[in-house]
Protein backbone atom coordinates (compact mmCIF):
# COMPACT_ATOMS: atom_id res chain seq x y z
CA UNK A 1 0.00 0.00 0.00
CA UNK A 2 2.94 2.35 0.53
CA UNK A 3 3.63 2.17 -3.19
CA UNK A 4 0.14 3.44 -3.88
CA UNK A 5 0.46 6.28 -1.39
CA UNK A 6 3.72 7.22 -3.05
CA UNK A 7 2.32 7.24 -6.58
CA UNK A 8 -0.40 9.66 -5.50
CA UNK A 9 1.74 12.05 -3.44
CA UNK A 10 -0.62 14.96 -3.93
CA UNK A 11 -3.06 13.32 -1.55
CA UNK A 12 -1.37 15.56 1.00
CA UNK A 13 -4.21 17.83 2.08
CA UNK A 14 -6.81 15.59 0.48
CA UNK A 15 -9.94 14.75 2.45
CA UNK A 16 -9.27 11.60 4.46
CA UNK A 17 -12.51 9.92 3.38
CA UNK A 18 -11.71 10.49 -0.31
CA UNK A 19 -8.17 9.20 0.18
CA UNK A 20 -9.33 6.01 1.87
CA UNK A 21 -11.97 5.34 -0.81
CA UNK A 22 -9.42 5.81 -3.58
CA UNK A 23 -6.88 3.49 -1.99
CA UNK A 24 -9.54 0.86 -1.38
CA UNK A 25 -10.45 1.00 -5.07
CA UNK A 26 -6.80 0.64 -6.05
CA UNK A 27 -6.20 -2.23 -3.62
CA UNK A 28 -9.15 -4.19 -5.02
CA UNK A 29 -7.65 -3.93 -8.50
CA UNK A 30 -4.45 -5.80 -7.54
CA UNK A 31 -3.82 -9.41 -8.52
CA UNK A 32 -1.68 -12.02 -6.81
CA UNK A 33 0.46 -12.49 -9.94
CA UNK A 34 0.93 -8.75 -10.24
CA UNK A 35 1.90 -8.26 -6.62
CA UNK A 36 4.33 -11.16 -6.87
CA UNK A 37 6.06 -9.52 -9.83
CA UNK A 38 6.08 -5.92 -8.66
CA UNK A 39 3.23 -4.84 -10.95
CA UNK A 40 0.75 -2.44 -9.35
CA UNK A 41 -2.56 -1.68 -11.02
CA UNK A 42 -4.25 1.74 -10.95
CA UNK A 43 -7.83 1.53 -12.29
CA UNK A 44 -9.22 4.20 -14.59
CA UNK A 45 -12.02 5.01 -12.11
CA UNK A 46 -9.50 5.86 -9.36
CA UNK A 47 -7.65 8.24 -11.68
CA UNK A 48 -10.86 9.99 -12.70
CA UNK A 49 -11.92 10.34 -9.06
CA UNK A 50 -8.56 11.96 -8.34
CA UNK A 51 -8.77 14.33 -11.30
CA UNK A 52 -12.32 15.31 -10.37
CA UNK A 53 -10.97 16.74 -7.12
CA UNK A 54 -7.56 18.09 -8.12
CA UNK A 55 -7.27 18.74 -11.86
CA UNK A 56 -9.41 21.87 -12.22
CA UNK A 57 -7.66 25.19 -12.76
CA UNK A 58 -8.28 28.40 -14.68
CA UNK A 59 -7.47 26.81 -18.04
CA UNK A 60 -8.61 23.20 -17.62
CA UNK A 61 -11.99 22.11 -16.28
CA UNK A 62 -13.81 18.78 -16.01
CA UNK A 63 -10.84 16.65 -16.99
CA UNK A 64 -11.62 13.01 -17.74
CA UNK A 65 -9.42 10.11 -18.71
CA UNK A 66 -10.10 6.96 -20.72
CA UNK A 67 -7.45 4.24 -20.86
CA UNK A 68 -7.53 2.67 -24.32
CA UNK A 69 -4.87 -0.03 -24.13
CA UNK A 70 -1.62 -0.40 -26.09
CA UNK A 71 -0.10 2.37 -23.94
CA UNK A 72 -2.66 4.86 -25.27
CA UNK A 73 -5.14 7.04 -23.43
CA UNK A 74 -7.74 9.65 -24.25
CA UNK A 75 -7.84 12.86 -22.24
CA UNK A 76 -10.75 15.32 -22.51
CA UNK A 77 -11.22 18.67 -20.80
CA UNK A 78 -13.10 21.94 -21.11
CA UNK A 79 -11.00 24.89 -22.24
CA UNK A 80 -11.44 28.38 -23.61
CA UNK A 81 -11.90 26.94 -27.13
CA UNK A 82 -14.37 24.21 -26.12
CA UNK A 83 -14.18 20.56 -25.14
CA UNK A 84 -10.72 19.39 -26.17
CA UNK A 85 -9.87 15.74 -26.71
CA UNK A 86 -6.32 14.40 -26.91
CA UNK A 87 -5.33 10.88 -27.89
CA UNK A 88 -1.99 10.25 -26.23
CA UNK A 89 0.67 7.56 -26.05
CA UNK A 90 2.91 7.15 -23.03
CA UNK A 91 6.45 6.73 -24.32
CA UNK A 92 8.34 6.68 -21.02
CA UNK A 93 7.56 6.62 -17.33
CA UNK A 94 10.53 6.48 -14.98
CA UNK A 95 10.99 6.92 -11.27
CA UNK A 96 14.12 6.12 -9.31
CA UNK A 97 16.27 7.79 -6.68
CA UNK A 98 17.66 10.28 -9.18
CA UNK A 99 14.82 11.20 -11.55
CA UNK A 100 11.05 11.05 -11.93
CA UNK A 101 9.49 11.88 -15.27
CA UNK A 102 7.01 10.88 -17.95
CA UNK A 103 7.03 11.48 -21.70
CA UNK A 104 3.72 11.53 -23.54
CA UNK A 105 3.24 11.87 -27.30
CA UNK A 106 0.02 13.56 -28.46
CA UNK A 107 -1.20 11.55 -31.45
CA UNK A 108 -4.49 13.31 -32.13
CA UNK A 109 -6.07 16.64 -31.16
CA UNK A 110 -9.71 17.60 -31.60
CA UNK A 111 -12.33 20.05 -30.36
CA UNK A 112 -15.85 18.68 -29.91
CA UNK A 113 -18.40 20.15 -32.32
CA UNK A 114 -15.76 22.18 -34.19
CA UNK A 115 -14.57 20.10 -37.17
CA UNK A 116 -12.68 22.97 -38.84
CA UNK A 117 -10.73 23.75 -35.69
CA UNK A 118 -10.05 20.04 -35.20
CA UNK A 119 -8.72 19.88 -38.76
CA UNK A 120 -6.51 22.92 -38.19
CA UNK A 121 -5.11 21.42 -34.99
CA UNK A 122 -3.68 18.52 -37.00
CA UNK A 123 -1.06 20.88 -38.37
CA UNK A 124 -0.25 22.78 -35.17
CA UNK A 125 2.08 21.21 -32.58
CA UNK A 126 0.76 21.01 -29.04
CA UNK A 127 3.62 23.20 -27.90
CA UNK A 128 2.50 26.00 -30.22
CA UNK A 129 -1.11 25.63 -29.05
CA UNK A 130 0.02 25.86 -25.43
CA UNK A 131 1.98 29.01 -26.24
CA UNK A 132 -1.06 30.52 -27.95
CA UNK A 133 -3.80 29.53 -25.50
CA UNK A 134 -1.68 29.14 -22.38
CA UNK A 135 -0.02 26.12 -20.83
CA UNK A 136 -2.61 24.64 -18.44
CA UNK A 137 0.19 23.23 -16.28
CA UNK A 138 2.20 26.44 -16.09
CA UNK A 139 1.01 27.33 -12.59
CA UNK A 140 1.29 23.81 -11.20
CA UNK A 141 4.27 24.27 -8.94
CA UNK A 142 4.86 20.62 -8.06
CA UNK A 143 5.63 19.50 -11.63
CA UNK A 144 7.69 20.89 -14.46
CA UNK A 145 5.78 20.30 -17.70
CA UNK A 146 7.32 21.23 -21.03
CA UNK A 147 6.02 20.80 -24.57
CA UNK A 148 8.26 20.08 -27.53
CA UNK A 149 6.31 19.70 -30.76
CA UNK A 150 3.65 17.12 -29.95
CA UNK A 151 5.56 15.64 -27.00
CA UNK A 152 4.91 16.55 -23.39
CA UNK A 153 7.61 15.81 -20.84
CA UNK A 154 6.54 16.03 -17.21
CA UNK A 155 9.20 16.14 -14.54
CA UNK A 156 7.34 15.28 -11.34
CA UNK A 157 10.44 15.18 -9.16
CA UNK A 158 9.31 18.32 -7.28
CA UNK A 159 6.08 16.51 -6.43
CA UNK A 160 8.04 13.52 -5.16
CA UNK A 161 10.23 15.74 -3.00
CA UNK A 162 7.18 17.35 -1.42
CA UNK A 163 5.59 14.01 -0.59
CA UNK A 164 5.17 13.25 3.09
CA UNK A 165 6.73 9.88 2.40
CA UNK A 166 9.88 11.06 0.65
CA UNK A 167 12.03 10.40 3.74
CA UNK A 168 10.46 7.01 4.37
CA UNK A 169 13.13 4.32 3.99
CA UNK A 170 10.86 1.90 2.14
CA UNK A 171 9.51 4.47 -0.28
CA UNK A 172 12.97 5.74 -1.18
CA UNK A 173 13.90 2.26 -2.38
CA UNK A 174 10.96 1.98 -4.76
CA UNK A 175 11.83 2.30 -8.43
CA UNK A 176 9.43 2.33 -11.38
CA UNK A 177 10.94 1.17 -14.64
CA UNK A 178 7.89 1.69 -16.79
CA UNK A 179 4.15 1.91 -17.26
CA UNK A 180 1.84 -0.08 -19.48
CA UNK A 181 -1.74 0.90 -20.23
CA UNK A 182 -4.45 -1.68 -20.71
CA UNK A 183 -8.08 -0.94 -21.40
CA UNK A 184 -9.47 0.50 -18.17
CA UNK A 185 -6.28 0.29 -16.09
CA UNK A 186 -2.63 1.24 -16.04
CA UNK A 187 0.15 -0.87 -14.59
CA UNK A 188 3.26 0.37 -12.86
CA UNK A 189 6.26 -1.94 -13.20
CA UNK A 190 8.29 -1.63 -10.02
CA UNK A 191 11.18 -3.29 -8.24
CA UNK A 192 9.01 -3.88 -5.18
CA UNK A 193 7.42 -7.30 -5.09
CA UNK A 194 4.89 -7.99 -2.35
CA UNK A 195 7.19 -10.45 -0.56
CA UNK A 196 10.03 -7.93 -0.50
CA UNK A 197 7.75 -5.17 0.74
CA UNK A 198 6.42 -7.35 3.55
CA UNK A 199 9.96 -8.34 4.49
CA UNK A 200 11.05 -4.70 4.67
CA UNK A 201 8.00 -3.77 6.76
CA UNK A 202 8.67 -6.66 9.13
CA UNK A 203 12.25 -5.46 9.56
CA UNK A 204 11.24 -1.98 10.72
Amino acid sequence: MLVLFFMLPAVVGQAEQSQVAMLQMIWKAQTMDGLGNGVWVIPEAALNDYFAVYADNDKVKNLSLKLLGNNKLYVAFDSSVGRVGLTCEVKQFVHNQDESYAEVYIRKKEVAGKPFMSWMMKFIPVGAIANLLGNPMKDVKVVDAKFSGNTLKVNFRPLVEKSLLVNNGIVRKIEISGMTIDEGALKLHTNMRATELLGMVAGL
